[in-house]
């Protein structure tokens, strides 16, 4: 496919802009189609490039890369966007410019998804509408503002920022749990490899001196010998296999399972906190620029209610979007649900008596993004010596149950 600038006249007025075919012909045959008569029209050339558009890897007819994106790469194409528009470059050629930078196939098949549309007539946000698993109903929202308020590239700074705090709550959590799920892995792989390889040598050295086992040590040495059966040790990995997949599928389709473990994941000592903090953070960010957006509030706490997938917010939400078509303040009605702190209450007090709820949320989101910061250090301060007082007391427990049976041999000869 080729880029075409032209020029021509639509209903009398002078028009030019560009166009995607794969030649002259096609191109004029397009604009014909659109009622655009052609005065001038030529191959586009962007930054001296040949106007070739970037190619999508194949070995053998096969795509050699995922369409899938990051939110990374959603964030930089947006701040790419905005670059380019705080440039006053126009919207096509800020996409033009971000398809010739592209690399992703991904990338280039979403770019050139927007360049058809644009080309059609449809707006920017219709265009990323096509992609809600990237682009959210937040995003679109603020698009839609930008576009009708004429400041596109001011609202998408504001995703920009947006994207960039979301994807800072998510690392942050990530990183918090890293730690002990690596501890906790070591700790599993120390504890089989002892069960497996030196388990079996003490009940050797035990059955050659004929003394009698205590109950602890038998059945340390019952757990080996489970795990050294090839036929048990499957029969204990199909199990967990079993009782994992059965728990995933009952959380996926009984709404009461779900909401009792999304429930019971908020009351986890030091991770709960972390969880909901960072709901809190995410809740408030998005609020805070769709009302900034104009975006009215029942549809705002609509598309604020997406950013988590915990039933126990999501239900609060909506019984707020229910209560404030009565008439009652926002700040009672977030007061009234236990699941929101009273933080929520107080700052939407302020905001409703100043008229500045958007900035209200925005202040919460701030403070929120604080406490999830200190809520990571402390599930980090709290998980280090959990975990190695755990892995300790696990290996200790298994060496003392192992030379019991010698302590008692000592005490004998006493």
């Amino acid at each position: 496919m080729l880029n075409f600038s032209y020029t021509g006249k639509k209903e009398g007025q002078d028009i030019s802009g560009i166009i995607e075919a794969l030649t002259k012909p096609q191109a004029i045959a397009k604009l014909r189609a659109q009622k655009i008569t052609v005065s001038k029209i030529n191959e586009a050339k962007t930054n001296g490039s040949s106007g070739a558009d970037p190619e999508i890897k194949t070995f053998l007819g096969m795509q050699l890369h995922s369409d899938k994106l990051s939110d990374l790469d959603v964030m930089m194409f947006s701040k790419k966007l905005e670059t380019m528009m705080k440039a006053d470059l126009p919207i096509m050629d800020s996409i033009l410019l971000a398809r010739r930078q592209a690399k992703k196939p991904g990338m280039i098949k979403l770019t050139n998804s927007i360049i058809e549309d644009l080309n059609q007539g449809r707006s920017f946000s219709s265009a990323l509408e096509k992609f809600p698993k990237y682009f959210d109903d937040s995003y679109v929202n603020m698009v839609k503002a930008g576009e009708s308020s004429g400041t596109l590239a001011l609202f998408l700074n504001k995703i920009v920022n947006l994207v960039e705090k979301k994807l800072k709550i998510i690392k942050d959590i990530k990183g918090a749990l890293t730690y002990p799920i690596i501890l906790l892995t070591v700790a599993l792989l120390v504890t089989t490899v002892m069960l497996i390889k030196v388990v079996p040598v003490f009940e050797e050295i035990y059955g050659g001196l004929g003394v009698e086992l205590p109950a602890a040590t038998q059945k340390v040495i019952a757990m080996s010998n489970f795990l050294k059966n090839p036929a048990q040790g499957g029969l204990l990995f199909i199990s967990t296999a079993l009782i994992i997949t059965t728990l995933v599928f009952l959380n996926k389709r009984i709404y009461a399972v779900k909401k009792f473990f999304h429930a019971f994941s908020l009351k986890i000592p030091a991770f709960g906190p972390l969880v909901i903090k960072s709901i809190y953070a995410k809740l408030a960010m998005v609020l805070s620029n769709l009302l900034n957006a104009g975006v009215p509030i029942i549809e705002a706490l609509e598309i604020s209610s997406r950013v988590t997938n915990n039933i126990l917010v999501r239900e609060a939400i909506a019984r707020i979007q229910q209560e404030i078509l009565t008439g009652k303040n926002l700040s009672e009605l977030f007061g009234n649900e236990k699941i929101f702190p009273i933080e929520f209450a107080e700052f939407m007090k302020v905001g409703e008596r100043t008229g500045s709820v958007d900035e209200m949320f925005n202040s919460l989101a701030t403070y929120y993004e604080a406490e999830v910061d200190n809520a990571v250090g402390a599930l980090k301060q709290f998980i280090e010596p959990v975990m190695i007082v755990l892995i300790g007391a696990l290996i200790a427990g298994l060496l003392l149950t192992l030379y019991q049976p010698i302590f008692n041999m000592g005490s004998v000869v006493k």
